[in-house]
């Protein structure tokens, strides 16, 4: 039993680095997207992102084995009863959960932004396709529409 409660601990030592550097992570993207748009940036960012939340699951699979084989839930009420038979557990598993809140709200956060963007660009598109006639691909009657405003219009002279 000692050696299981020996290896959750290192486990969520391990969990509280990775989400360490997941924070570090989230802050450089939330930098990025507030700056002018460096898409490069915004992609290498989102692939660390993508590697960190792989490496996450993986070790956060392991933890849920370990909390499993002590006989506790594998949720978050489960590691704070570990943590109170345990007391060697108490201290990684309450930087855990600290750092796994301010990791939710900063992706939280970086979320709005993107969604803010992701909001802009539409409407931008929207407009456009009004200014060139695109969005009007039929009249009211149903008849297909040629052109958008200030299009031009054949006259038959004489």
């Amino acid at each position: 039993m000692d050696k299981v409660v020996s290896q959750l601990q290192q486990c969520l030592e391990q969990e509280v680095d990775l989400v360490g550097a997941f924070i570090e992570i989230l802050k450089a993207e939330a930098q990025v997207l507030t700056e002018v748009g460096d898409i490069d940036a915004l992609s290498e960012t989102t692939e660390k992102k993508n590697q960190y939340a792989d490496q996450l699951m993986m070790v956060g699979d392991e933890r849920q084995g370990l909390l499993t084989r002590l006989g506790f839930s594998e949720d978050k009420a489960g590691l704070q009863a570990a943590a109170d038979a345990y007391p060697a557990l108490s201290t990684p598993c309450q930087a855990l959960l600290e750092k796994a809140q301010l990791a939710s709200d900063l992706n939280a956060s970086n979320g709005k932004i993107i969604d803010t963007f992701l909001g802009h660009n539409q409407q931008a598109l929207d407009t456009l396709r009004n200014l060139t006639g695109a969005g009007n691909l039929y009249d009211a009657s149903g008849r297909a529409n040629r052109g958008g405003k200030g299009a031009s219009k054949t006259f038959k002279a004489g």
